[in-house]
Protein backbone atom coordinates (compact mmCIF):
# COMPACT_ATOMS: atom_id res chain seq x y z
CA UNK A 1 0.00 0.00 0.00
CA UNK A 2 1.82 3.67 -1.29
CA UNK A 3 -0.87 5.68 0.35
CA UNK A 4 -2.46 5.56 4.00
CA UNK A 5 -5.71 5.61 4.75
CA UNK A 6 -7.77 8.93 4.87
CA UNK A 7 -9.83 8.95 8.47
CA UNK A 8 -10.89 12.14 7.80
CA UNK A 9 -10.65 14.89 5.17
CA UNK A 10 -11.94 18.57 5.71
CA UNK A 11 -11.18 21.61 3.17
CA UNK A 12 -11.69 24.43 4.83
CA UNK A 13 -11.39 27.41 2.22
CA UNK A 14 -10.08 26.96 -1.61
CA UNK A 15 -6.29 27.18 -0.46
CA UNK A 16 -6.26 24.86 3.06
CA UNK A 17 -7.29 21.33 4.01
CA UNK A 18 -6.89 19.37 6.95
CA UNK A 19 -6.81 15.71 7.06
CA UNK A 20 -6.72 12.65 9.40
CA UNK A 21 -4.50 9.32 8.65
CA UNK A 22 -3.68 5.67 9.94
CA UNK A 23 -0.25 5.21 9.02
CA UNK A 24 -0.85 1.60 8.76
CA UNK A 25 1.92 -0.87 9.46
CA UNK A 26 1.86 -2.09 5.69
CA UNK A 27 2.44 0.71 3.92
CA UNK A 28 5.21 0.26 1.68
CA UNK A 29 7.23 3.30 3.13
CA UNK A 30 8.18 1.68 6.16
CA UNK A 31 9.90 -1.28 4.84
CA UNK A 32 13.46 -0.84 5.05
CA UNK A 33 13.37 2.53 6.50
CA UNK A 34 14.45 1.04 8.98
CA UNK A 35 14.20 -2.64 9.45
CA UNK A 36 14.70 -2.77 13.09
CA UNK A 37 12.48 0.58 13.98
CA UNK A 38 10.66 1.81 11.02
CA UNK A 39 10.26 5.82 10.82
CA UNK A 40 8.01 7.26 7.57
CA UNK A 41 10.91 8.76 5.63
CA UNK A 42 10.52 12.89 5.07
CA UNK A 43 10.64 13.01 1.72
CA UNK A 44 7.38 10.73 1.58
CA UNK A 45 5.58 13.06 3.62
CA UNK A 46 6.68 15.78 1.45
CA UNK A 47 5.22 13.68 -1.82
CA UNK A 48 2.31 13.01 0.22
CA UNK A 49 1.51 16.91 0.94
CA UNK A 50 2.12 17.11 -2.82
CA UNK A 51 -0.51 14.50 -3.68
CA UNK A 52 -2.88 15.81 -1.21
CA UNK A 53 -2.72 19.51 -2.50
CA UNK A 54 -2.57 18.35 -6.76
CA UNK A 55 -6.19 16.03 -5.74
CA UNK A 56 -8.20 17.81 -3.21
CA UNK A 57 -7.05 21.88 -4.05
CA UNK A 58 -6.73 21.44 -7.81
CA UNK A 59 -3.21 22.47 -7.86
CA UNK A 60 -1.30 21.52 -11.21
CA UNK A 61 2.28 22.45 -9.78
CA UNK A 62 5.83 21.27 -10.25
CA UNK A 63 8.01 20.94 -7.58
CA UNK A 64 11.10 23.60 -7.47
CA UNK A 65 12.27 23.35 -3.62
CA UNK A 66 11.65 23.27 -0.06
CA UNK A 67 12.76 25.69 3.01
CA UNK A 68 12.32 25.65 6.73
CA UNK A 69 11.71 22.23 6.73
CA UNK A 70 11.56 20.58 9.92
CA UNK A 71 11.38 17.45 11.24
CA UNK A 72 10.76 16.57 14.98
CA UNK A 73 9.26 13.75 15.81
CA UNK A 74 9.51 10.28 13.93
CA UNK A 75 6.14 9.15 12.68
CA UNK A 76 6.09 5.19 13.15
CA UNK A 77 3.67 2.60 12.28
CA UNK A 78 -0.20 2.51 13.23
CA UNK A 79 0.23 6.17 14.51
CA UNK A 80 -3.30 8.82 13.41
CA UNK A 81 -1.92 12.02 11.97
CA UNK A 82 -3.09 15.18 11.56
CA UNK A 83 -1.83 17.00 8.38
CA UNK A 84 -2.82 20.73 7.95
CA UNK A 85 -1.91 21.90 4.26
CA UNK A 86 -2.55 25.54 3.41
CA UNK A 87 -1.42 26.81 -0.68
CA UNK A 88 -0.17 30.70 -0.28
CA UNK A 89 -0.71 31.42 -4.02
CA UNK A 90 1.08 34.55 -4.41
CA UNK A 91 4.14 33.65 -2.57
CA UNK A 92 4.06 30.22 -4.86
CA UNK A 93 4.23 27.81 -1.30
CA UNK A 94 2.63 25.39 0.27
CA UNK A 95 2.85 25.24 4.07
CA UNK A 96 2.02 22.04 5.60
CA UNK A 97 2.39 20.41 9.16
CA UNK A 98 2.03 16.98 10.48
CA UNK A 99 1.00 16.29 14.24
CA UNK A 100 0.22 13.78 16.79
CA UNK A 101 -2.37 15.98 19.12
CA UNK A 102 -0.73 19.02 19.93
CA UNK A 103 2.94 17.97 19.22
CA UNK A 104 3.93 18.76 15.65
CA UNK A 105 6.13 16.13 13.92
CA UNK A 106 7.04 18.15 10.90
CA UNK A 107 6.67 21.19 9.31
CA UNK A 108 8.27 23.31 6.39
CA UNK A 109 7.08 25.48 3.04
CA UNK A 110 7.12 23.65 -0.18
CA UNK A 111 7.99 26.36 -3.72
CA UNK A 112 6.10 25.74 -6.53
CA UNK A 113 6.81 27.21 -10.01
CA UNK A 114 5.07 29.79 -10.76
Amino acid sequence: MMMPEVLSQQKISDTSLSLELQLSADLFWFRGHFPSSPILPGVTQVNWVMDYASALLGLDKVFYGMEVVKFQRPLLPGEIVNVQIDWLKEKHRLVFRYSLGDAVASSGKIILCP
